[in-house]
């Protein structure tokens, strides 16, 4: 499977777009209001230009290096032992990603369904159910995330059009009222929603040769920047600034708010729980089997299950360290940041400017 193509440009757009809109999506308003007031999406419209020369830095490197596997790429370029190293940074910054984001599901599932279930066994039980979800083959978990897409969107379309009787977009005036500062470190909550952008490294070796990448990359990033927009003029329209930063979850508050006379549906929150369920699964899954993907070629495994089998410790113990929500954001700010900076920025931009060893190497013994 590793070296077969069987991926569309469908596949490929879809995969970016449910790897990168998790369930922290329905938080991204309180904190862009805590950041710059109304003006968060100027913020998300930055983010969004900032992910494009991103994406097209994995595709050159990708495609530079015949679409190679990854943990290859970087064995090629910086050595065995020194390329396992730097994987290991791609495996914890999937893990630190997905633990935090399971902490944050485990809260809202505790919160809103499961009052009284441990919020430990929601953790193990999400935890195996995404490990047997990657135990079959990468084109599996394409076709997932290809009905999840639609699963995910027609529903909350839906929702958020119905959401639309309750909004008065004056509460998004006056526009460029924060100081200029704040938009530069609002940048920090905005980039990292676009965090799951590691995922290219893993789903381009498998696109097929005649599927447009770029396109297919570009039409993925615009569409998530589009779904970011919408979510954040909803919530200030409906709730207004001062209000929206003061919510745990304002996308929740806002549908639980609808109320429309003569409706059938009595509670919008219930549907929208259970497609909340689905938002966070292809995020924890894609992440998830890139990390044991990884784990498995740079400890040398037979199969990708021992790869799951040595990340789940250390998922259940990172969601486990934050003492609350707040705290998960606090780490999730510095960590995710850091780790951001490092796996994709640095690392791929070293990746585009090094040589690969074994062509020094020839290259010496020309010369010899």
């Amino acid at each position: 499977m590793d070296n077969k193509k069987f991926t569309t440009g469908y596949g490929l757009f879809s995969t970016i777009v449910v790897t990168l809109i998790g369930i922290n999506v329905f938080s991204y308003p309180r904190e862009l209001a805590e950041a710059v007031g109304n003006d968060g999406w100027i913020s998300i419209i930055i983010s969004g230009f900032i992910a494009l020369p991103l994406c097209y830095l994995i595709y050159k490197i990708m495609k530079n290096n015949s679409y190679n596997h990854f943990e290859e790429i970087l064995e090629t370029h910086f050595g065995k032992l020194l390329g396992k190293i730097i994987g290991l940074s791609f495996v914890v910054y999937n893990i630190i990603f997905t633990a935090l984001g399971l902490r944050v599901f485990g809260e809202e599932i505790k919160l809103y369904l499961l009052e009284r279930t441990p919020i430990e066994f929601l953790f193990l039980v999400t935890i195996l159910v995404g490990s047997y979800l990657i135990r079959s083959e990468v084109d599996n978990l394409v076709k997932f995330n290809e009905i999840a897409f639609w699963l995910m969107f027609i529903p909350i379309g839906v929702v958020f059009v119905v959401c639309l009787y309750n909004v008065d977009f004056t509460n998004l005036l006056p526009v460029f009222d924060a100081k200029p500062i704040s938009y530069i470190t609002s940048l920090n909550t905005s980039i990292n929603r676009f965090g799951g952008l590691v995922i290219l490294f893993l789903i381009l070796p498998l696109v097929k040769d005649q599927v447009n990448k770029k396109k297919a990359i570009r039409r993925g990033i615009l569409f998530v920047t589009i779904f970011y927009l919408i979510t954040f003029i909803l919530a200030i329209a409906t709730f207004g600034e001062k209000q929206v930063s003061t919510l745990l979850w304002p996308i929740v508050s806002m549908i639980g708010d609808i109320n429309i006379p003569g409706s059938f549906v009595e509670r919008w929150e219930g549907i929208f729980m259970s497609i909340w369920i689905i938002f966070y699964m292809t995020t924890f899954v894609n992440q998830y089997y890139f990390a044991a993907d990884m784990a498995k070629r740079i400890f040398d495994l037979e199969d990708i299950k021992l790869g799951a089998a040595i990340i789940i410790p250390f998922t259940y113990l990172v969601a486990l360290y934050p003492k609350s929500i707040k705290d998960v954001s606090e780490i999730s700010s510095v960590m995710s940041l850091i780790l951001f900076l490092i796996n994709l920025i640095l690392i791929p931009l070293v990746l585009l400017t090094l040589k690969p060893r074994k062509r020094r190497k020839d290259t010496n013994e020309k010369t010899q």
